[in-house]
């Protein structure tokens, strides 16, 4: 009863970032909908969607308050649109291809009680290859898709325990680096105290690791991420272009200038010899891959920039982030690139 007390003085609100979404965005918004805590607001801002998604809002969810973009302005400039328009204490990033349990607000919310750092905070995201089975619970997907988001020496990124089967490896709350943006609760003081001249997420990073760049200055500012398991959503991962070339060639570019805008230059000399071997394994990536050596050279063209925006910010934490050796992980990725540019250039 304590709990429900305080929630009753926090106030939420959810933001979708639709693009052609008509497959998946009934079952995100009815997992919205259903949630126990009442969200003030579900903003869904549409990026020119041609397949009828914004006429499917209006007539079957007119509660909804739906903004319509003449342009694809990119999944980062949407949210930012939805952020600045949220007066909510907490405001929720949902993926439309995505859908969460009833009490997943609720959830975060009370782990959110005990510590005032917390800053963003995430549940577990399981794998389905169509939403309603995970909403509608028919399928319990044993596929993890995210239970935070981690960071390599490297530099590299990724979501925790992708890909694996979840026997309960994860069923801890734990501190992350990261929350992955496509189900994420953003405390509102965190993300006006990272913001960079009014931007949240970096706007000219379009699609892809805007949500790890949001964590590192986090990070850099002292808050924190944390993991909480109880918290379950379920994510088709087929709503985007996800593998694409286009979605290479952003996740490239975009990997360069985070570690621009954010990596002290103290921390990339102690990490050197991972950070290199990494490097080794992009480079042998671009000669299957030709097209992200056009990918460097924007990240390049766009170096002034990203340095610019790294003044901006400045640190209040004396902690490096957590970062992950993932060295025989890297090793078996470059070996695994130098097998594949050599049957290329063989057959």
């Amino acid at each position: 009863m304590k709990t429900e007390k305080k929630q009753d003085h926090i106030s939420v609100s959810a933001v979708v970032v639709t693009w052609n979404s008509i497959r998946d965005i009934e079952f995100c918004l009815n997992s919205l909908l259903t949630q126990t805590v009442k969200l003030k607001t579900i903003l869904i801002i549409d990026n020119a969607s041609q397949d009828g998604t914004p006429d499917l809002i209006r007539q079957k969810f007119p509660t909804v308050e739906l903004e319509e973009r003449e342009n694809n302005e990119g999944f980062a400039r949407g949210n930012n649109i939805g952020f600045a328009k949220s007066d909510t204490n907490w405001i929720l990033t949902l993926n439309p291809d995505a859908c969460i349990s009833p009490d997943f607000v609720s959830v975060l919310l009370e782990a959110a009680e005990s510590n005032p750092k917390m800053g963003m905070i995430g549940g577990k995201l399981l794998r389905v290859n169509d939403l309603d089975a995970g909403s509608n619970g028919t399928h319990k997907s044993k596929i993890i898709d995210s239970t935070g988001i981690e960071i390599f020496k490297s530099r590299r990124v990724r979501d925790r325990g992708m890909g694996e089967e979840d026997h309960g490896q994860y069923d801890s709350d734990e501190r992350v680096f990261g929350i992955c943006a496509g189900a994420a609760l953003y405390k509102r003081e965190m993300l006006r105290d990272v913001a960079i001249s009014g931007e949240i997420f970096p706007e000219r990073f379009f699609a892809y690791y805007e949500d790890a760049d949001l964590a590192w200055r986090a990070w850099r500012r002292g808050w924190e991420a944390w993991f909480i398991p109880k918290a379950v959503g379920w994510h088709r991962r087929g709503g985007s272009s996800t593998g694409s070339r286009y979605s290479r060639e952003l996740t490239h570019r975009n990997r360069l200038w985070m570690i621009t805008r954010n990596e002290p230059l103290s921390q990339t000399l102690s990490n050197f010899p991972t950070f290199i071997l990494h490097e080794i394994l992009m480079f042998l990536r671009m000669l299957r891959f030709p097209y992200l050596f056009q990918a460097s050279f924007k990240a390049f063209s766009g170096w002034a920039g990203s340095v610019q925006e790294r003044m901006k910010l400045m640190d209040t934490s004396s902690d490096s982030p957590p970062f992950k050796s993932g060295i025989g992980f890297e090793a078996g990725k470059i070996k695994q690139s130098v097998a594949n540019s050599l049957s290329k250039f063989s057959g």
